[in-house]
């Protein structure tokens, strides 16, 4: 039996996309996907210069993975990283951080960021394994517009 992990395509994300995107990163309950980022408002972002966005498809044209992000001032984010079930622990979460970090190493970008849910403690050893780690001494403000 064929391995469905393999050949897997992993490209930049377009503005056609961003249906999909939406479907996919909704489906995950780990993935803090806000109800307002809707296709509508990922078509937005996906056109500007200042994001990074990159989608994993298997050979039946499924997306498989997913990372959204961007240059943020002086530093880099990923707002969004999602893998199917079937496709992690192969190495597809880390191909997606690559390509956003060489994205951001490209234009400058020197030192990147991210928010993990507290409870989300795969999603914590993950990044860890990414060389992230939890900054000391910041507490993170946030508020909706």
């Amino acid at each position: 039996m064929d391995d469905p992990t393999q050949e897997v395509l992993l490209r930049r994300a377009m503005v056609r996309d961003a249906e999909r995107m939406e479907r996919f990163l909704r489906s995950f309950d780990e993935v803090s996907f806000c109800e307002w980022q809707d296709a509508r408002f990922l078509r937005g972002v996906l056109l500007q210069e200042t994001t990074t966005a990159y989608v994993a498809v298997d050979r039946s044209g499924e997306v498989v993975g997913a990372v959204i992000g961007g240059v943020l001032g002086t530093r880099g984010t990923i707002n969004h990283l999602a893998v199917s079930p079937l496709h992690r622990t192969k190495g597809l979460g880390q191909r997606l951080v690559e390509a956003a970090s060489a994205d951001m190493k490209r234009v400058g970008v020197l030192r990147m960021f991210l928010f993990v849910d507290d409870a989300n403690l795969a999603g914590k050893r993950f990044w860890a394994s990414q060389g992230f780690c939890e900054p000391r001494g910041e507490t993170t403000f946030e508020r909706d517009l």
